[in-house]
């Protein structure tokens, strides 16, 4: 688990975990990702309207608000000025020579006066640009019953992790305290702790731990020769007595139609991953084509299946006596992140950012709306109990009667994931 003091007064991406950097000459070029901000914010300001009409969920009597969001979540890009100020870029701006000089605070409601009136400023969130670009595949192309599959209701995940950060900062702070920029959450955002990263006092982005480096911090998008990387994890498959059933099962198989044979192989993904048992009932090609295809292993959808054919060839010249064990590795590339895909404990050899979009491919498939509220955290003797509104279901959906929920209470919410993770392998 990542700790929080490696973090402390840095403004950190609200998806992955990991800073938002400002652009400077010490940084490493394959950092540079890290500079590149997206703000999101929500035009129809249904949050501050809820607010607004049940008083943060003191006003009991309150009628119900028929509130429906019309408009989209806006994204903005910009870039790190200094903590949690940023700066907006245009789309015809480019994040090496921004002309703009619009200024933000990000993960705070507050306002400035305009030409004489108070203007009340979009809420904004930060995230990496290319980690939102990571979260939006998710939403379209996981395979399991997630909650969050559209902007919308990822902002409502945020938006309410934010106001219950903001319920413990409000009852804990005595002075002048620069307020947080990352959310603490029970698992860390599946990064490992580093104790040796804290004592070097250099930010995230600018530490290595040896060999494997920071892979948490990792361009997740374009990863240079990911396909050889994973073919590198592929073992022989010795040859092996024929099992009367499995012949029989493959022969049904290979009968049926091949849009049939896709939809039934369609039903191996599973949540929290495959065992890594193999059975045999399927053709090694079937596993092969299950890889290619990205219907089990949607974060995995750039393989070259050009590059794939060639090694087949070459793996058929070398290796007469032995094919390659498709099976087993679709089975390990698809088993969870936490514990297979840690670079630190995992013997998968893969690059550093498919491992590092794999988590945030995670993080995505178990957000809920309201998933924050069930965490306790400690705060001052004698301070009230933490308590915050809850405006919708774990789905995103308008709740009435609203009502404030209390800090590590389970009644109202529960973890989304526990109840609705059942596999469909």
């Amino acid at each position: 688990m990542s700790s929080a003091t490696l973090y402390e007064g840095k403004l950190c991406c609200a998806i992955c975990g990991d800073a938002i950097v400002p652009p400077t000459s010490r940084l490493a070029e394959d950092a540079a990702w890290q500079t590149k901000a997206a703000l999101l914010s929500d035009p129809a300001r249904e949050f501050e309207q809820l607010e607004v009409h049940y008083r943060g969920g003191k006003r009991s009597d309150a009628p119900r608000l028929e509130f429906l969001a019309t408009g989209e979540i806006r994204k903005d890009r910009a870039r790190v000025i200094e903590g949690g100020r940023l700066q907006i870029i245009s789309a015809a701006e480019s994040y090496e020579d921004p002309d703009g000089e619009q200024e933000v605070q990000s993960n705070q409601s507050y306002g400035r006066e305009e030409n004489g009136e108070w203007s009340v400023r979009p809420y904004y969130i930060a995230t990496h640009e290319a980690c939102l670009e990571v979260a939006e595949n998710a939403m379209c192309r996981s395979p399991h019953d997630i909650v969050v599959r559209d902007l919308r209701t990822m902002w409502k995940v945020l938006r309410m992790r934010f106001e219950v950060d903001d319920s413990y900062y409000m009852s804990t702070v005595t002075g002048v305290v620069a307020r947080p920029q990352r959310v603490q959450l029970r698992h860390g955002y599946y990064m490992p702790f580093r104790p040796a990263s804290i004592m070097t006092g250099l930010p995230p982005s600018e530490q290595s731990e040896g060999k494997i480096g920071r892979w948490e911090a990792a361009y997740p998008l374009h990863v240079p020769n990911v396909t050889s990387a994973v073919l590198e994890n592929l073992k022989g498959l010795p040859p092996a007595t024929a099992i009367p059933e499995a012949v029989a099962f493959q022969k049904r198989f290979l009968a049926l139609p091949p849009e049939l044979r896709d939809h039934i192989s369609s039903f191996l993904s599973s949540r929290n991953g495959m065992p890594s048992l193999c059975n045999g009932l399927l053709p090694q090609w079937v596993w092969r084509e299950v890889l290619l295809r990205g219907d089990c292993l949607p974060f995995l959808r750039d393989l070259d299946v050009a590059a794939v054919g060639d090694f087949c060839r070459q793996w058929n010249l070398d290796h007469e006596d032995q094919e390659p064990n498709w099976e087993l590795l679709v089975r390990r590339l698809s088993q969870e992140a936490w514990s297979v895909w840690d670079a630190e404990s995992s013997s998968l050899k893969v690059p550093n950012g498919l491992r590092n979009r794999r988590r945030i491919w995670q993080l995505v498939e178990e957000m809920y709306v309201g998933d924050l509220v069930a965490v306790k955290r400690a705060t001052q003797m004698g301070s009230d109990p933490v308590a915050v509104p809850r405006y919708w279901n774990e789905r995103g959906e308008l709740v009435y009667p609203v009502m404030r929920v209390s800090a590590g209470s389970r009644e109202n919410h529960r973890p989304y994931y526990s109840s609705h993770s059942r596999s469909r392998y």
